[in-house]
C-alpha cells in the first residue's frame, strides 16, 4: 500500500513539474529574448556614442595639418580600440559608416534626437568629452613614438 502511494505521489510531482515547466520555459525564453534584445540596442547606443565622441575630439584635437582621409584613419583607430575595450563588436564597415554620420552631423549642425540637455549655440562649439581627448592624444603620442 505505501508502495502504491509513493508511486502516485511520484507520478504527481512529475506531472505538475511538466506542467509548469510547460507554461515556464516560453515565458523564460520571452524574458530572455527580450534582454538579448535591449543588450543589443544598448551596446549599439554605447557604440554610436563613443563613435561621435571620437570624432568631435580628433576634430577638436588633431593638428590643423591633418585632414581627410588621415583625421579618418586616426579616429577609426581609436574607436576599434575603445570598442575593443568596451566588448563592443563592430564590423570595420559599420564603423565607417558611423563615423561618415557623425562627421556628417556634425559638419550639418544638426544634433541628434538623443542628445540630453539644451541645444547649444551656434558660437559655443561642442566640446568632446575630455576623458577621451587625453586619451586620444596620449594616443596620438604613442603613435609619433613608433
Amino acid at each position: 500500500m505505501n508502495n502504491l502511494f509513493f508511486n502516485i505521489c511520484m507520478a504527481l510531482i512529475v506531472a505538475i513539474a511538466g506542467i509548469v515547466a510547460k507554461t515556464l520555459l516560453p515565458f523564460l525564453e520571452e524574458k530572455r529574448a527580450e534582454a538579448e534584445a535591449k543588450l543589443r540596442n544598448t551596446r549599439w547606443a554605447w557604440a554610436v556614442d563613443i563613435i561621435d565622441a571620437v570624432v568631435r575630439a580628433v576634430e577638436q584635437t588633431i593638428d590643423e595639418d591633418i585632414h581627410g582621409e588621415e583625421k579618418k584613419r586616426i579616429a577609426i583607430k581609436y574607436i576599434e580600440k575603445l570598442l575593443n575595450d568596451n566588448g563592443i563588436a563592430l564590423t570595420y564597415e559599420e564603423i565607417n559608416t558611423l563615423v561618415e554620420a557623425a562627421v556628417n552631423t556634425m559638419n550639418s549642425g544638426f544634433i541628434s534626437v538623443e542628445t540630453v540637455g539644451s541645444i547649444p549655440d551656434d558660437s559655443e562649439p561642442v566640446a568632446a568629452d575630455p576623458a577621451i581627448a587625453s586619451q586620444l592624444s596620449a594616443l596620438l603620442a604613442a603613435e609619433d613614438e613608433e
